[in-house]
C-alpha cells in the first residue's frame, strides 16, 4: 500500500512572525553557526545559519546537499525558515566570485554561502569535492524494464482506469477500425461525400505519410509505437442518417450516439462482415467506431451558443442506450465523432490534417486530455500544467512517456522496437547515463525516490519521467510551428513541438485509490493493486481501483488523512517541469505564451553555443533538485516530524522527498548525457 497523503499543518505560528520588520535602532550584527560565525555582541534580532553536512560530491547542490538550517530569532523568540517558501534569500559564491542559486548543481570548490532573513544575514563556509561517477550500466544505476513486466497493467485493460470506461482501442498490434462517412437525411442531395472527398478521409486514416500534409492516423501511430500498433482498416460507404440537421441539433451529443449505432448495424448487414472483426483484444466491444459527419452548422467554436454535437469530441454510446458487451457479437461503444472540415488545411501539401483524428484516437485508447477544462475569470483555460507540445495536450508531436507507458509500449527486450524503460534503482549513488531521442530510440529514464518508497514497477505511481526531445520523426513537422498557433495576431510564443533537441522532465502522479470497508466502516486508501471489480480478503472489502488525479483541477481528486476522496485537488496527472525553476504554467490563463519555448527544456550552454541558438530560444536551465523545483509542487503543505514546522514544496503528492539531482553534462543532436547524485548516499 501506499503511504497516505501528506501530514497537514498550521502555518499560525510562523504567519504571526511574518510580518515582523527590523526595529531601525536594533544591531546589525548578525550571528551564524557551524563552520563559520559572527558576532561581537547577541543582538536581539539575529540569523543562525548551521549546516548538516559541510563537504559535498560536485554535482550535488547547496540545499539538497548540505542540508542547511536557517533560523530568525527575535527578541529571544526563535523561527526555523529553512522550509518556509519566499523568506531566505541564498546567495553562493565560489573563490573566483562566480555565484549560484541553492538548487544549482556545484563543480568541485570552496564556497560561502549567505543567507538573508528579514534584513539580517549570516554566512557559511563549504566545500564540494570531486568524485568520478560511474558509467550506468544494468544494476548500476538503473534497472530496466521489458513488455512482459507491464503486461496487465495497460489502460485499454481496465475499466476505471483512464478515459470513458470500457471498450478501448487495443494499444498494438494489428487492430481493424472502422471509419464511416456520415451525412442527414436532408443533406442528400446535392451535399453528399465527393470521391475526392472519400479520398482524402481515407487518407487522413489510413494513407501514408506523403499522402497527408503530415501523417495519417496509422502512420503516426505507427511511428509512435515503434511498429507495435499497426492499425488496419478502410473507409466505409456514406451513411445517410435517419436525423435530420435540425434534429440533430436540437437534441445533442445523444444524436450523434444513435448515429453511430445506427450506422454500425447498417455496416454490418450491408457488407456481411461480423462484428467480431472489429473486436481484435475479444473484450467484447467493436473496439473504435469513427463518424466523418458533414454540416452547414456552425460548429461551438465558431459559435458559444451553437449545440454541443457540433465539435470533434470522443464519447460512447452506453451513455445513451442500453448496449452490452458480448464477444460473439460486440456492440459498438466507443466513437469519434469529427466533422470533415476540420481535417482539411490549406496550408498543408497535400491539405489534409489528422492532427485532431490522432488526439481523438488517444481517447479511443483510454487517454486523457492533458489540458484542462477550468476556465479563468477573464475566459480561456485556466492552465496548461503539462506544458503543451504533446499530443494529448495541444494535439502536437509525439505521445510522451507515461502515455506510451499506459499503453505498454515497451520493448521485449534490449534489441527489439519499442520504448527501452530504464528505472533509477539506487544501485548506483553517482553516475552519468546517456539517453538517445525518446522519438527516434524509444530511450526513457523514471526517477522516484528510491530511499523510501522505492516504484511499484506499475503506470500507477507517482515519478518523474525523463525524455530527451528531438525535433525528428513525428515531431520534425511541428517543430517549425503549428499554423494555428503561430498565426495568431498577439501571440508570442513558438507554438509547435521545440525546434532544437532538450530535456524534458514530467511530473507524473497516476496513484490509485481503492475504498476500505471493515466491519461495516468505509475509508479511501491509496493502493498498488489494479482491482477490476470489489474483492474481500479476510472479511475486509477492497473496491475496484479509481484513478484519482485529472489535468483538469475541477475533477482532480486526492485522499484526505481521514480517509475521505475530495475534488479540486492541487495534484494533476501529469506535469510539465520547466528548467527555470518557476511554474508559469499553473492557474495562469496567460501559459500558452510558453507554447514550444525552449527555456521549457533542460540542456546545456556548451550544446546551445554550438547549434547557434538566438538568446530567445536557450535553455531554462541545466540542473533538477528538489529545492530549484518546489514551485512545482502544490502539494497541501506538511510540517518537519522533527521541527513542527512547515516544509512547502519539498515533497511529492505522496509525501516521499526526492533524494536525487541531476544535470545535463553533455549533449548532441541526438543524445544526452545526465549526471545523477544520490543526495541521501554521503554523510556529513
Amino acid at each position: 500500500m501506499k503511504k497516505p497523503a501528506l501530514i497537514m499543518a498550521s502555518a499560525l505560528a510562523v504567519l504571526a512572525l511574518a510580518s515582523c520588520v527590523t526595529d531601525p535602532d536594533s544591531s546589525s550584527s548578525s550571528v551564524s553557526e557551524g563552520s563559520s560565525s559572527s558576532s561581537a555582541a547577541t543582538p536581539t534580532r539575529y540569523v543562525t545559519f548551521t549546516l548538516e553536512r559541510d563537504s559535498i560530491p560536485e554535482g550535488a547542490t547547496f540545499f539538497d546537499g548540505c542540508r542547511p538550517t536557517v533560523k530568525y530569532t527575535d527578541r529571544g523568540v526563535t523561527t526555523d525558515y529553512t522550509y518556509v517558501p519566499n523568506y531566505i534569500t541564498f546567495t553562493i559564491t565560489d573563490q573566483d566570485g562566480k555565484t549560484y542559486g541553492a538548487g544549482d548543481a556545484l563543480p568541485a570548490g570552496t564556497y560561502n554561502c549567505n543567507a538573508f532573513v528579514i534584513q539580517r544575514d549570516a554566512d557559511v563556509t563549504f566545500t564540494v569535492y570531486e568524485t568520478t561517477p560511474e558509467t550506468a550500466s544494468e544494476g548500476k544505476g538503473y534497472k530496466s524494464y521489458w513488455h512482459e513486466d507491464l503486461a496487465g497493467t495497460e489502460v485499454s485493460k481496465h475499466a476505471a482506469i483512464g478515459s470513458l470506461g470500457v471498450g478501448k482501442f487495443p494499444a498494438y498490434g494489428t487492430p481493424k477500425m472502422l471509419v464511416i462517412p456520415v451525412i442527414f437525411k436532408d443533406m442528400e442531395q446535392g451535399n453528399n461525400y465527393t470521391e475526392e472527398e472519400l479520398a482524402d478521409i481515407e487518407a487522413a486514416f489510413f494513407g501514408e505519410s506523403e499522402e497527408t500534409g503530415w501523417e495519417s492516423l496509422k502512420s503516426y501511430y505507427y511511428k509512435s509505437s515503434y511498429g507495435l500498433l499497426d492499425i488496419q482498416g478502410h473507409v466505409a460507404d456514406t451513411y445517410v442518417s435517419t436525423y435530420t440537421v435540425a434534429e440533430a441539433d436540437r437534441i445533442g451529443v445523444k444524436a450523434s450516439a444513435e448515429i453511430c449505432y445506427q450506422a454500425a448495424q447498417d455496416y454490418f448487414q450491408r457488407t456481411g462482415e461480423s462484428p467480431t472483426d472489429y473486436d481484435y483484444d475479444k473484450d467484447g466491444w467493436i473496439d473504435g467506431v469513427n463518424l466523418i459527419y458533414k454540416t452547414t452548422k456552425a460548429n461551438t467554436s465558431e459559435n458559444p451558443n451553437a449545440s454541443d454535437i457540433w465539435w470533434n469530441y470522443t464519447t460512447t454510446i452506453d451513455q445513451h442506450r442500453n448496449v452490452s458487451a458480448d464477444v460473439n457479437d460486440p456492440d459498438p461503444n466507443r466513437f469519434f465523432w469529427s466533422e470533415y472540415d476540420m481535417m482539411k488545411k490549406s496550408y498543408y501539401n497535400p491539405p489534409i490534417d489528422a492532427h485532431t483524428i490522432i488526439h481523438e484516437n488517444g481517447h479511443q485508447m483510454g487517454l486523457n486530455d492533458y489540458y484542462s477544462y477550468d476556465e479563468s475569470s477573464t475566459g480561456g483555460n485556466s492552465e496548461g500544467v503539462a506544458g503543451c507540445v504533446d499530443m494529448m495536450d495541444m494535439n502536437v508531436g509525439d505521445h510522451n512517456g507515461y502515455s506510451k507507458m499506459l499503453f505498454n509500449w515497451l520493448a521485449e527486450d534490449e534489441e527489439a522496437n519499442g520504448v527501452h524503460l530504464k528505472v533509477v534503482d539506487g544501485s548506483s549513488d553517482d553516475f552519468t547515463i546517456t539517453l538517445g531521442s525518446f522519438t527516434d530510440t524509444g530511450d526513457l529514464l523514471l526517477v522516484r525516490n528510491t530511499t523510501e518508497d522505492p516504484w511499484n514497477e506499475t503506470p500507477y505511481d507517482e515519478y518523474l519521467i525523463l525524455q530527451y526531445y528531438t525535433p525528428t520523426g513525428v515531431n520534425e513537422k511541428d517543430s517549425t510551428g503549428y499554423p494555428e498557433w503561430s498565426q495568431q495576431e498577439n501571440f508570442n510564443a513558438h507554438g509547435g513541438t521545440y525546434k532544437y533537441p532538450g530535456l524534458q522532465v514530467f511530473h507524473v502522479d497516476a496513484r490509485l485509490g481503492t475504498q476500505v470497508t471493515e466491519n461495516g466502516v468505509a475509508r479511501w486508501e491509496y493502493t498498488d493493486e489494479i482491482r477490476d471489480q470489489a474483492e474481500t480478503i479476510e472479511g475486509v472489502t477492497y473496491g475496484a481501483s479509481e484513478f484519482l488525479t485529472d489535468n483538469t483541477g475541477s475533477r482532480s481528486e486526492r485522499i484526505t488523512l481521514d480517509g475521505k476522496k475530495v475534488a479540486g485537488a492541487p495534484y494533476r496527472e501529469i506535469s510539465a517541469i520547466l528548467a527555470g525553476g518557476t511554474d508559469s504554467l499553473y492557474g495562469n490563463a496567460q501559459y500558452y505564451n510558453l507554447f514550444g519555448e525552449m527555456t521549457n527544456l533542460f540542456g546545456s550552454e556548451e550544446f546551445a553555443d554550438e547549434m547557434s541558438m538566438p538568446e530567445r530560444e536557450r535553455y531554462g536551465g541545466s540542473t533538477y533538485s528538489t529545492y530549484k523545483m518546489r514551485d512545482f509542487y502544490k502539494n497541501p503543505d506538511t510540517i518537519d516530524p522533527e521541527t513542527g514546522l512547515e516544509r512547502k514544496g519539498m515533497f511529492f503528492n505522496d509525501g516521499t522527498s526526492l533524494n536525487w539531482t541531476f544535470s545535463v553534462v553533455d549533449q548532441t543532436e541526438s543524445t544526452i548525457t545526465l549526471h545523477f547524485v544520490n543526495n541521501d548516499a554521503y554523510g556529513a
